[in-house]
């Protein structure tokens, strides 16, 4: 079989010198893309060694921050951000507040549903009047023990009272499920017809602490007018 002349001929002078050429070519280009790609990596450790500084990043900041500040406008800049901060804190406090009062609130409702649907079907329906009652006697006896101990004159310790009388029955609901059956009901109730008597106790300070403040407004009214 007849071989190609291209491959029987030895390469001359001029195919050499073109594949030399070519390899050059070839190295080159390998050392531009091997430069190019490690290129990236260098200046990606520069900026973390600069932001891994806290000096220098806490002085990038404070810079933003004055840049910032200096394009804010000055409507904005006079406006008491303080005030306003204590203002947003006391209302976020005060929802708070009451958002807990309203879940305990809904919380005692619904125990109080359970316990009594447990009595009847359970046939001790005729406890329950008998143990809210002595619940209720039990929350004014503890009331009026602990003003005479303590002295709560202030209407921020009674608050704490009530909150610790409160505490105390519902230590009792827990602890009632210890006991027999008919033991059971009648500390449940109990503990349901003291946290009644609480509640009407809380809403009668707070509408008396209420009444309080109107008239002291309306004292103050009247006094200014005189004045004037």
């Amino acid at each position: 079989m007849a071989l190609p002349t291209t491959t029987v001929l030895p390469p001359t002078p001029t195919s050499r010198f073109r594949i030399k050429h070519l390899h050059c070519q070839l190295q080159r280009h390998s050392r531009s893309c091997v430069h190019y790609q490690t290129f990236p990596t260098c200046s990606m450790k520069v900026s973390m060694r600069e932001f891994s500084d806290p000096n220098k990043f806490k002085t990038q900041i404070n810079i933003v921050r004055k840049k910032l500040w200096e394009v804010i406008p000055d409507s904005v800049k006079e406006i008491p951000w303080k005030k306003a901060e204590d203002i947003l804190l006391e209302r976020l406090i005060f929802l708070g507040q009451k958002g807990l009062k309203w879940t305990l609130i809904t919380l005692f409702i619904f125990s109080s549903l359970s316990d009594v649907i447990f009595s009847f079907s359970r046939n001790q329906e005729l406890i329950i009047p008998f143990g809210l009652f002595v619940g209720c006697l039990m929350t004014d006896f503890i009331k009026e023990t602990s003003q005479e101990l303590f002295h709560h004159s202030e209407d921020k310790g009674l608050k704490w009272q009530l909150l610790g009388i409160a505490s105390f029955f519902v230590l009792i609901k827990f602890l009632s499920t210890y006991f027999a059956l008919q033991a059971r009901v009648f500390l449940l109730h109990l503990a349901n017809g003291g946290l009644m008597q609480l509640l009407w106790l809380w809403r009668e300070e707070r509408d008396k602490s209420n009444g309080e403040v109107y008239l002291k407004d309306q004292d103050a009214s009247l006094a200014k007018d005189g004045g004037d």
